[in-house]
Formats: structure tokens, sequence, C-alpha cells
């Protein structure tokens, strides 16, 4: 897969209502703006939305020309998801694995686990301990929900047996997961998790109300010049929901730019935000390109 990846964002999202005219207004939004963000230079994303549409994941991918990699996992656990066992998350994921998703020979290429918040749960200990698992067994990275929580998120991971060089946390630059601490003390927070060979997945740019872009400079820049700049990723998190048969953008609303935070926004708009930090192009390309392939192959 590695070598076909490309310029890749490594959590993104296609939502796929099941009202067939939304459906099919929804790819066609996703299908347009991942052209635009191909004639960037963008090849690859990784969907980490866990869904049984991968038939409609499989069309967007076909028409836009952009591969697409579908996860197995579970978003944030549901009611009726607490009482799983390790034992039931691992057979969900190694069913998709071997047979498929959705009676298709399409199989997932990454597993998403996520918590709420600390403390973790139980139920969601035994997803991450599966996903450890599963990940021994079948050779695929693992995209964590980590807003708060990251350290802990791969203690669990660790201690299962994960190969952590091949998982990745996401969202850990907002805020309002940093349980107090300042964002000197984030960066040290965060070390911990990259000197063990973690990757930080960092996709709030231009989502200013989760992360002053101070803030993200500064730990995007001391990272790396403390030596970890192969242990971070950019990407945008972009999805959407159509209400009142309109496309509505997350967080559109409450950023000055926020329908602007496409598939193409970190070819167009974060790239050169990087550069304006001081942050090199060569660093800038394992961002994007080199670091993904680094996760994804074994």
């Amino acid at each position: 897969m590695s070598n076909r990846m490309g310029i890749t964002s490594v959590h993104e999202h296609i939502p796929l209502p099941t009202d067939p005219l939304l459906r099919e207004e929804s790819m066609d939004f996703a299908i347009n703006e991942l052209k635009k963000a191909k004639a960037l230079g963008l090849q690859t994303i990784i969907d980490v939305g866990p869904t049984e549409d991968v038939k409609g994941i499989r069309e967007v991918s076909q028409a836009s020309g952009v591969n697409v990699v579908c996860c197995t996992g579970s978003y944030v656990l549901k009611d009726d998801q607490q009482s799983m066992t390790v034992a039931d998350f691992e057979n969900h994921m190694r069913r998709q694995i071997e047979d498929g998703i959705q009676g298709t020979q399409i199989r997932p290429g990454v597993i998403k686990v996520a918590t709420r918040g600390l403390p973790i749960k139980p139920a969601e200990k035994n997803l991450f301990i599966a996903a450890a698992h599963i990940q021994k067994r079948y050779n695929l990275p693992i995209c964590t929900h980590a807003v708060s929580g990251c350290v802990e998120q791969q203690q669990i991971l660790e201690e299962a047996g994960a190969d952590l060089r091949h998982c990745y946390f996401s969202h850990i630059e907002a805020t309002f997961g940093w349980g107090g601490r300042n964002v000197a003390q984030e960066i040290d927070y965060l070390q911990t998790v990259v000197e063990k060979g973690s990757t930080l997945s960092f996709n709030n740019f231009g989502n200013w109300n989760h992360t002053k872009p101070e803030d993200l400079a500064l730990i995007i820049q001391e990272l790396t010049k403390r030596g970890y700049d192969d242990r971070m990723v950019v990407t945008i998190d972009f999805t959407w929901s159509v209400e009142n048969g309109k496309i509505k953008i997350l967080w559109g609303d409450t950023n000055e730019d926020g329908n602007d935070r496409t598939y193409s926004y970190p070819l167009r708009k974060v790239v050169p935000w990087l550069k304006e930090q001081g942050i090199a192009p060569r660093t800038i390309t394992k961002f994007m390109k080199d670091n993904p392939e680094r996760i994804f192959t074994w």
C-alpha cells in the first residue's frame, strides 16, 4: 500500500446518510471536494469513520481518483456496546478483515478506537485491548480518538502488545482536553507519547476555537526542535451533515473560514501556514507523505 499512498491525510471522513437523496448529495459533495484536493496533489485519505456503506465509499474513491482506506473498529461507544468484551470487539474486527465489509471484498486498512475522556471506561479498555490483538495478527495501524488521555490510551495499547510505531493519536492539540496543563506542560506530556514511537495527528488548523494558532505552532515547532518531526502528521478531520437540504460542515459556523476547511485545506492553507511558522519544506513533506507511509508500512 505504502508506495501508492503519496500525499496522505490520515484522519478524514466520508459521511454517507442512509436516506437515498441525502446520500447522493453527500457523495457528490465528497467527490467534488476530493477532486479539488487531488488537483493539488492529494493521493490518499484514511476514512476513520466506521461504516457499513463501503460500497458508497468505493464509488467516491473511483469517481474522484483519490485512494480511500476504510477502517474497522468503533468510535465513541454507544450504550449497547458498554457490555462488550475483548472477544466481542475482536470478533467484529476479525470478520470485517477476513470476510470483507457489508458482503463485499473490501477490507479495512486501519483500526479506529476511541475513548470519551478520562477515566477510561472498562468497555473502552476492552476495545483498545482488542485493537492491539487484532493489530498483532493482521498488521494494521491503529488510529485513536484522543482529545484527552493519549498517554493513558497508549499505556493500554502497549500493555496489550500493540506495536506503538503503528499507532497514531488524533485531536491531541484540542485545548479542552489538556486536563489543566498549560502549553509547555502539554508539549512535555505529548513528548512521552512520541518517545515510545507513536505519532501525533494534528487537525485543528483553522479550527482556532479548539486550539489557539500560537499554541499549535509552538507544539509543532518545539517537538520538531526536539527531534520528533518523524512522529507528527497533518490532517483536517473533514466531516459534514446534510441539514434542510444543505451541506453543513462540522465547525464551519464556529470559525472564520470554517466552511473552507475541506479535503484540500491542508494543501491550500496549512502548508503555507506551517512555512510561516518556520517549518522547513522537507519537514512538511514528512508530515504529509513520509510519516503516513511509515505508519502504514510493516
